[in-house]
């Protein structure tokens, strides 16, 4: 799941590693970047779609960070404002739907009715993914207030040396066909849609490992 737009590099954004401390307002910029993604959004129950998505994605972020995976935020310096959010599961450390179960009542919170479509998107998501060990970027999303100014690049140009330095591949499901070439300026191929229920399907790229 993803949300980026047309941006411009820039070193305007220093790069720090959340802690348990910054889910609320990490899922704050994050509920909003994905308040407009339709992959998102069409596995959800009509209603209050902010509310949802701020409830999803801090069960999420908790179960990424509980399980070794990674989140980096995008800040200008000297401002504690959290502009960007790159969140990404760690190779032998994905969350697995068993991890998930415990988080139950929070999904059926979410999806209500629809929970079943959800369940059967992820299980499919999970079984598109690269076999062997792999860096996943779970989510890129970006403020309002700085889209377009360079805070996904940002992130991603943070991240991808030290994924190549360790000679790993790196894996993302783009949730439009709009963002793929945006993410293939960083590396990224497509592997074409991924399988879902229910909404629309993403599109899975993966970036190779670094030789």
């Amino acid at each position: 799941m993803k949300w980026n737009t047309s941006e411009q590099s820039t070193d305007d954004y220093e790069i720090v590693r959340a802690t348990a401390e910054d889910v609320g307002a990490a899922s704050e910029v994050l509920a909003q970047a994905f308040s407009e993604d339709p992959h998102v959004i069409g596995m959800l129950p009509r209603g209050d779609v902010s509310r949802a998505l701020l409830r999803l994605w801090r069960r999420i972020l908790k179960e990424t960070l509980s399980a070794g995976g990674h989140a980096y935020l995008a800040k200008r310096p000297g401002h504690p404002e959290i502009l960007g959010v790159a969140l990404w599961e760690a190779p032998g450390y994905k969350v697995s739907l068993r991890q998930m179960a415990p988080g139950l009542a929070s999904y059926l919170g979410v999806f209500k009715h629809r929970l079943p479509d959800a369940a059967v998107s992820e299980y499919l998501a999970h079984e598109a993914h690269p076999h062997g060990p792999h860096w996943y970027l779970k989510a890129l999303a970006t403020a309002p207030e700085v889209r377009g100014e360079g805070v996904g690049t940002r992130l991603l140009a943070e991240r991808l040396p030290v994924i190549d330095g360790e000679h790993a591949e790196a894996y993302l499901e783009a949730s439009t066909e709009s963002l793929v070439p945006y993410y293939s300026r960083f590396g990224f191929v497509s592997r074409g849609p991924v399988p879902c229920r229910g909404t629309v399907p993403a599109v899975g790229m993966l970036r190779p490992a670094a030789a």
